[in-house]
């Protein structure tokens, strides 16, 4: 699914680009191979065989046994993804939806040799050695991704998350599974973690007086980002332009009207 077909959107991060494209996928990672050691059973979930061959055939579990025979060993990543599944099921998404979930899941996996999964991997990583809640998220559309609970919080705050949608704490899951390593999330002070250069100028723009439109755009090694202000009265107008290092003025009329829209324009190293 291409961004522009995306009901929601999450601000590009450079703290992504830097921790996961940069420094994870395509990278020989010792717990990226921890992650993908095929040793454990399905356990608790009980989910029958006659059900694991069904998934298998639909694409929801892969199938690497010998001829697609015999019992199979599973790896934390595929343990997480199952109980995801099983979670998606109960909240009422049948088996073609969550295949769509999987699909979207799985869009960084050629980019890697180690990894079945490198973006469900990573984030395991981070909820295994942070206190920040990472969340597996589905919208009504269908639109999934997994993500930091602070990227959540400004994609709603800026308004970029136009639908409902299901979340299931990975930090949780991961307890769950590992009850001696205490794997939890700090839910009244993830936010004070450091902060990228990126979310702070966005957290910096949206507490700014008047601003009423904040737009961010990629280009090359940077972020382009305009604030926007919208006034009737020319002398604020060009009071506004007065302070600013690089800025626009467009006045725009209506049956006569004036209405005068202000840009600063400024730029951001991304990394």
């Amino acid at each position: 699914m291409e961004i522009q077909d995306r009901k929601n959107i999450f601000p590009a991060s450079d703290w992504f680009d830097i921790n996961f494209l940069a420094n994870f996928l395509g990278t020989d990672n010792a717990l990226k191979k921890k992650f993908n050691e095929q040793k454990f059973s399905i356990g608790e979930e009980k989910i029958s065989s006659r059900l694991l061959n069904h998934w298998y055939l639909v694409g929801l579990v892969d199938d690497d046994r010998p001829n697609g025979k015999g019992w199979k060993k599973f790896s934390l990543s595929e343990i997480i993804w199952i109980q995801i599944v099983v979670k998606l099921r109960s909240f009422g998404l049948d088996l073609k939806k969550i295949k769509a979930v999987k699909d979207q899941i799985d869009k960084y996996n050629a980019g890697d040799e180690i990894s079945k999964c490198p973006l469900l991997d990573f984030y395991i990583m981070v909820a295994m050695s942070s206190i920040e809640p990472i969340k597996f998220i589905v919208f009504e559309s269908g639109e999934a991704d997994i993500i930091r609970q602070v990227e959540i919080d400004i994609a709603n705050q800026i308004g970029l998350i136009n639908e409902d949608f299901i979340s299931i704490d990975l930090n949780k899951l991961l307890n769950k599974n590992f009850t001696k390593k205490n794997i939890r999330a700090d839910y009244l002070n993830y936010s004070k973690s450091p902060k990228s250069p990126l979310i702070k100028q966005i957290e910096d723009s949206l507490s700014t007086k008047d601003i009423q439109s904040l737009t961010i755009r990629v280009k090359n090694q940077d972020y382009i980002i305009d604030e926007e202000f919208f006034t009737k009265d020319k002398v604020k107008a060009n009071a506004l332009m007065s302070v600013l290092q690089f800025g626009q003025l467009i006045e725009k009329k209506n049956g006569g009207k004036s209405t005068y829209q202000v840009t600063n324009k400024k730029k951001l190293k991304k990394g």
